[in-house]
């Protein structure tokens, strides 16, 4: 099931990069920008945007490993399950959600 969700959702992304792909090849070729901050501001978008996916498939990838490997619903830093309804959610979840609460204020700070 998290393994036919995983290869759905890399497809739409990897199809997403080649759209974003496509789209900054487009504006670079455009020499109709009236404003030089309007292009800069496209691309800083699509800078992000590329970058945000590209984390994404490299999530999807490290789960497909864990499901070839057998660690797959196995939290990397406590060991214990990943609650199902949250791998229903988010089918890349490395960690359970107590220790992705701890990571994510450790990252706020």
């Amino acid at each position: 099931k998290h393994y036919d969700q995983l290869n759905k959702r890399r497809h739409q992304v990897a199809m997403t990069l080649q759209h974003i792909d496509k789209e900054r090849t487009e504006a670079e070729e455009n020499t109709d920008w009236l404003d030089r901050a309007a292009y800069e501001t496209r691309m800083t978008l699509l800078d992000q945007l590329t970058q945000w996916y590209t984390d994404e498939v490299h999530a999807i990838d490290k789960a497909l490993e864990r499901i070839n490997d057998d660690s797959y619903g196995l939290c990397l830093a406590c060991h214990k399950p990943v609650e199902s309804p949250r791998l229903d959610c988010f089918p890349d979840a490395a960690f359970c959600s107590a220790c992705q609460e701890i990571r994510d204020s450790a990252s706020l700070r």
